[in-house]
């Protein structure tokens, strides 16, 4: 069915050991002294399709240490997207079906998909909600605004049905989704003979337009969105690569960077909004992309998966066919792309998600932060766990991958 894909079944979680010392002897080799300013943990959680369960860890937040907690609860039945709101509160996971059969030649759809909610306790631990929300076939991402006040989901549907390709918005009231009127939304702008195939999403950071990029005709649509009502409105679609798997926006909502899994590179745009002054019109900022000077850039086999450092001066992308992550830096201004000193690092068997979560250790060589990646290899089950000082983006890898349950597919941290 097309590369961003949908994962299917296997195994157990393991506690995990890391060396702390590696964060104090610099992340890369690199001789620079750090001091922890504050302790405290987070939370990392992982969506593992061989079992279908959700695990929990606790995250020191000075190292990087991951350690598990509780018995894992049980997800859908394949765990596809997963995403922790901004309150910290609550996780929700978005569920795909089993595989279609072989022979699906009457392009009969099966069951839609499904979005279960966890509450997140003190611990890190979750508790499970009572039911499950429905939402479009094939769901393969999810994102929300900055204030979690609205819960956007790419359902991929079907290429043979254009029908079926669908975004579903949801208002969030704690663990309680309710459909906003009109949802879901057509991610095609006509009834071409092929559907769309929304694979991937990111809002701007003042929830005014949500992006999807669609990955079987290979292109990128803006969509604005009613802050009161949650209501999508279709904007201009712009061609990406081919096969554009997962999307990501700067923290400052300038500039908007596409994983083209078909084509092998990222495609990069700068968004028309309060940020940036290149619209036709500035003081109506519409949401509208232009290609970024350069664009697309090189990337390893297959990326999928698309995050900015906190900072936005470092991009991160997952290769799922060539094993790595990525490493660039972002130019300030532009958007433009360029390897960092070490342009790659290898990760688990077919990486395939990642998320990010802000450390508590400062580097005394910079005055940046010890901040933390975790990223999900599907092939492999594991999670590899990188750390990189801020201010410099470079991913070094603590330790050896967390042993976790078969085929974990997304992570989430808190």
């Amino acid at each position: 069915m097309g590369t961003r894909f949908r994962f299917l079944p296997g195994g157990l979680v393991l506690l995990v050991s890391v060396l702390s010392a590696f964060l104090l002897l610099g992340l890369n080799g690199c001789s620079s002294s750090s001091s922890t300013v504050g302790s405290g943990t987070g939370a990392l959680f992982v969506a593992t399709q061989g079992n279908s369960t959700i695990s929990s860890f606790t995250i020191d937040l000075g190292t990087g240490l991951l350690t598990a907690v509780g018995t894992g609860v049980p997800s859908g039945t394949v765990p596809s997207a997963m995403i922790a709101m901004p309150s910290g509160n609550t996780l929700f996971v978005a569920n795909s079906n089993p595989a279609i059969p072989a022979g699906n030649q009457a392009c009969a759809l099966p069951s839609p998909g499904t979005i279960t909610a966890y509450t997140v306790k003190s611990d890190g631990t979750l508790t499970a909600g009572s039911g499950s929300t429905a939402t479009g076939l094939i769901p393969l991402a999810m994102t929300t605004d900055s204030g979690g006040h609205f819960l956007f989901v790419a359902n991929q549907g079907l290429q043979c049905d254009p029908t079926s390709g669908t975004i579903s918005v949801f208002s969030v009231q704690d663990s309680t989704l309710t459909e906003v009127p009109g949802s879901p939304f057509s991610a095609a702008a006509t009834l071409a003979p092929n559907g769309p195939g929304p694979a991937g999403l990111a809002v701007t950071p003042d929830g005014k337009f949500l992006y999807v990029a669609n990955q079987f005709d290979g292109t990128v649509t803006t969509f604005a969105v009613n802050t009161t009502s949650g209501a999508l409105t279709r904007g201009t679609t712009i061609l990406a690569g081919t096969a554009p798997s997962g999307i990501g926006i700067t923290p400052d909502g300038g500039v908007l960077y596409v994983a083209n899994s078909g084509s092998s590179n990222v495609s990069a745009f700068t968004v028309c909004n309060q940020v940036v002054t290149n619209c036709s019109d500035p003081t109506n900022p519409d949401g509208s992309l232009t290609v970024v000077a350069g664009s697309p850039f090189s990337a390893g086999l297959g990326p999928t998966f698309v995050i900015a450092a906190p900072s936005g001066k470092f991009l991160f992308v997952v290769d799922r066919l060539s094993n790595q992550i990525s490493q660039y830096k972002v130019a300030t201004g532009t958007g433009v792309l360029t390897p960092n000193t070490q342009a790659t690092i290898s990760s688990g068997l077919n990486p395939v998600f990642a998320t990010a979560r802000t450390g508590t250790t400062i580097v005394q060589a910079t005055l940046g932060t010890t901040d933390f990646l975790y990223v999900a290899n599907f092939g492999g089950s594991t999670v590899s766990v990188y750390g990189y000082d801020s201010t410099v983006g470079l991913l070094g890898l603590l330790g050896a991958p967390v042993t976790t349950g078969g085929q974990p597919s997304a992570v989430a941290a808190k």
